[in-house]
Parts: C-alpha cells; sequence; structure tokens
C-alpha cells in the first residue's frame, strides 16, 4: 500500500527540512502511518507540498539512517517496524525511580548565581584591570598550542611565574615540577583529600571552617572530625589529639577562615612536630593570605617543612576574579604525578588560553602591582564597614578584622542567624550565617559579611539595613 499525501500539512516553525523530517516522523510514531506501507514517492511529496527534491531527499536519507524506513529498489521506501513503546507508552515499563539508589550527600544547593552586596568571596570586581587581560587574551587567542591538549601539570609558563611568585611572597618550597594547576582552590582541595585517604578513613579539619572544604571531603567519604579554631591564633594546638587514626589536617594558618585568626611561628612549628609524630599530612588551604594589612603576609605552614608532609592549595579568585577558576596544588615531587591523574580523572584539562594570559599578568609585573593596590583598597573598606558596624551594633562583636575580604559579625545572643539571612537575602544582600561555619562546636550566632564587592556608597546602605535588622531581632530576642 503506497500511502497519500492528501492530509499532510508543515507545521510553519523553523527550516522546510526540519518541518518535513517533523511532520513524517509524527505519522510513524504515532502509528497514523502503518508498518509495510511505502511512502510516497520522493517527487510527489515536493511537489504536493512545494519543496525542493533536494530537501526531500534529505529528510527521508535522514530517515532511513535513524531506521523508520528503508529503501526498496524500484519502489521507493518502506516503512519498517517501528518499535511499539515510541508510541505506545506502557507505565509497566518504566524505571522505577522511587526504588532506585541514589547517593545522598547531605550537600546544600546553591542560591542563585548573582553577586549580591556583602557577599563573602567576592573581590573588588570593578578594580579589575580587564582592559589589561583582554590584550593579553588577545595576545595569545591566536596560538595554535593552546587549542590542543595540555601538559599534565599545567601551562609551564604559568607554572614557573607561580613557583617565582611563590617562593617570593609565601617562602613556599616548589618550582614548576612540584605545581600543579587545578580549576580553582575547590578543586585543588578535592584532589588533596583524594591523595591523602581513602573511603571511610579519618580526617581532621577545623571548626570553624570553610563548608566547601567540609563538601569536598563528604563527597570523599571520609570521616570528618573537627578541631577548634575559634581564637585569634587560629587552630587551638591543644585540641590536637595524643592519638589519632588521622590520614591528614586540613587547614588555614595564613588566615583562618572565617573568624581571622592567624597561627604564630610557635604553633605552626608545634603543628609540624605533630604531624611527624602521628604520620599525618597537613593540607594547607592559603585562603586570603595575600590580603594582610597589619604585616607582610606570613611564612606558609609548606616553607617551614621544607616541601615535605604539606600540601599547599591555592587560587586566583581572590586576587583577581573567582569567574577565571584557576588554582593550583603544590604538593612534594613524588605524589604530584598521582594529584594530575586524579586531575585528569575528574576534569581532564585545565583550559589554557586564560592559563597563557595569567602567566604574562604575573611575570611581567601586573599581578604585583594589583595585589599592592587592592591590599590598600581592602584595608579602607574594612576599616570603613568595621567603623560603621562598630557605631550601628557596639554590643556585637567584630572578627576578621586585619586581614581577607570579610568581617564576621557575631551577636551577643544567640539569634537565628539563617532567618536574618534570609531576611537580608530578599533585600539583595548575601551575607552568609555564622552557624553556616560551625561544625559539632558550640553553637554561635553572627553573619560573615564581605567587604570587597561594594562601594563606599553600596555598603553604607547596605550596612544601614543590615544594622537596622540585626537591632530589631535583638530587640525582640530580650523583649
Amino acid at each position: 500500500m503506497r500511502l497519500l499525501t492528501d492530509n499532510l500539512q508543515l507545521s510553519g516553525q523553523g527550516s522546510l527540512q526540519l518541518q518535513l523530517y517533523q511532520l513524517l516522523q509524527h505519522q510513524m510514531l504515532q502509528g497514523l502511518w502503518p508498518n509495510g506501507a511505502l511512502l510516497p514517492f520522493s517527487r510527489q511529496l515536493a511537489a504536493d507540498l512545494k519543496l525542493s527534491r533536494n530537501t526531500v531527499n534529505q529528510v527521508l536519507q535522514q530517515l532511513v539512517a535513524e531506521g523508520y524506513i528503508e529503501g526498496q529498489p524500484g519502489r521507493g521506501y518502506q516503512i519498517i517496524a517501528v518499535p511499539e513503546q515510541y508510541f505506545q507508552p506502557d507505565p509497566a515499563r518504566a524505571l522505577p525511580l522511587n526504588q532506585l539508589t541514589l547517593n545522598h550527600y547531605d550537600l546544600p544547593q546553591k542560591q542563585g548565581a548573582a553577586t549580591g552586596l556583602l557577599q563573602p568571596g567576592v573581590p573588588a570586581l570593578q578594580q579589575f584591570p580587564y582592559a589589561l587581560w583582554q590584550r593579553l587574551l588577545s595576545r595569545h587567542s591566536s596560538r595554535e598550542q593552546l587549542s590542543g591538549f595540555a601538559e599534565p601539570l599545567g601551562y609551564l609558563p604559568l607554572r614557573q611565574a607561580l613557583a617565582v611568585y611563590l617562593r617570593q611572597s609565601r617562602q613556599v618550597v616548589c618550582d614548576e615540577h612540584s605545581i600543579l594547576i587545578t580549576a580553582g582552590a575547590q578543586q585543588a582541595l578535592f584532589i588533596a583529600a583524594k591523595l591523602v585517604a581513602k573511603a571511610g578513613q579519618q580526617v581532621l579539619m577545623e571548626t570553624p571552617g570553610y563548608p566547601r572544604l567540609k563538601q569536598a571531603l563528604q563527597l570523599c567519604e571520609l570521616q570528618v572530625q573537627h578541631l577548634d579554631a575559634s581564637s585569634a591564633s587560629g587552630l587551638d594546638i591543644k585540641t590536637l589529639p595524643d592519638k589519632t587514626e588521622a590520614k591528614a589536617l586540613f587547614l588555614t594558618p595564613g588566615h583562618q577562615y572565617p573568624l581571622g585568626g592567624i597561627m604564630p611561628l610557635a604553633n605552626r612549628l608545634a603543628v609540624l612536630q605533630w604531624a611527624r609524630q602521628h604520620n599525618c599530612w597537613l593540607v594547607e588551604d592559603d585562603y586570603d593570605s595575600e590580603f594582610q594589612y597589619q604585616h607582610r603576609p606570613v611564612a606558609s605552614l609548606q616553607g617551614l617543612a621544607g616541601g615535605e608532609g604539606v600540601l599547599f592549595a591555592g587560587s586566583c579568585s581572590k586576587t583577581l576574579f573567582p569567574a577565571l577558576r584557576l588554582g593550583y596544588l603544590v604538593a612534594p615531587k613524588a605524589v604530584i604525578a598521582q594529584a594530575a591523574s586524579i586531575l585528569q580523572a575528574l576534569h581532564g584539562d585545565v583550559p589554557l588560553l586564560p592559563q597563557a594570559a595569567l602567566a604574562d599578568f604575573i611575570s611581567e609585573g601586573h599581578f604585583g602591582r594589583h595585589l599592592r593596590k587592592m591590599r590598600r583598597y581592602y584595608q579602607q573598606q574594612k576599616q570603613f564597614a568595621a567603623q560603621l558596624l562598630q557605631q550601628g551594633l557596639p554590643q556585637c562583636r567584630l572578627y576578621a578584622l586585619d586581614a581577607g575580604l570579610h568581617l564576621v559579625l557575631e551577636f551577643p545572643e544567640r539569634l537565628d542567624d539563617i532567618c536574618l539571612q534570609q531576611q537580608l537575602t530578599a533585600l539583595g544582600i548575601k551575607t552568609q550565617p555564622l552557624s553556616r561555619y560551625l561544625f559539632n562546636a558550640e553553637p554561635r550566632s553572627g553573619l560573615v559579611l564581605g567587604i570587597g564587592h561594594n562601594t563606599v556608597a553600596q555598603l553604607t546602605n547596605a550596612l544601614a539595613a543590615l544594622i537596622a535588622l540585626c537591632r530589631n531581632a535583638l530587640q525582640r530576642n530580650t523583649g
């Protein structure tokens, strides 16, 4: 039986080729044209639907390739068996989604993509030299070698530039063969976790601490024990266990996050001694350490250890901009190749073009000049914000005054800081509740406030709204 074209009509949406394809496919999938029937000849289809024969033939060939029809010598195209489930849904054949196994890691969902007022972790994006950065990108955009695959550790000139910078500024013991370029510090921390421990093994981390580190450790299925790091010296070395099966200690000695403690030399040496005694890796997250306002950035734990037994993670998200997604992991040469293998399994290559631009940005001195400029800028922003908060909420305590891009405002009594954060979010103010950073620790409530990506006028208005909300909450709590 040869089919007729009397009832065929194109939809008018999309290209003519797409319209014809969808029309013929619909006829077959809905069972309107039976298996074994012969399609109208291509000449007839073209004439009746006012299409070119070339368009008709291209669609017919596509349907042949997808298994809907087959050519019959001298007879045209015949519909072959179309699986019934395409047009006869059978609930009995559906996958039982409620019975399938799914791993749950208790990870929070990111809320919103926009950058807001007082949002922690965001630098002063308006201060970045975009015109210069664009010139550096353009310089390398036509290089053929940057369109292929990268070396296992990343772009060599960037690793060389980073090695010079890290040796000079942070006293890190490294060269270009001990640095792995990653897609941000978060990925570097995840790789470090995979290097130092297997699923089910124990690791240690700070509380208060970095929630995304906790999430990375959860994804690695590690058992996490928390150590107090709430003092002005960061990690309390008295809480280091006398006996432990922990494979690694994750810490932020240069600038504890979020409370801002800076670990003194005596404590750093004590941590190194403890790690040697317990055969425990140290994973040093160099968060925000470039922005110290009372003194130069302190020497790294990795440098004090001579480069052994410490994995050092850093990023350009705060010094440049978060969307750059470039970070690094410094590791002993005995393990750096394994770190690179983990990166390849997770991510493949990190894009080369921004690596090339960043290499020039560092080696030509732009990075150093930008850091010096931004230290002055952030110090002024922080002093201004702290003054407003101290005047408006004198009963609250401020942390992280001397370093970094944020302040911590702690309330004198317990408040629902998550509820308060939600009220602020409705006003476009994206602070974070202090309770989010506490893990198995004594309850505290407050807000973590970013001071980087705000003008003076924005800071003034946002902090005025925040102070008013906090005052009302405190009054209700004591009323």
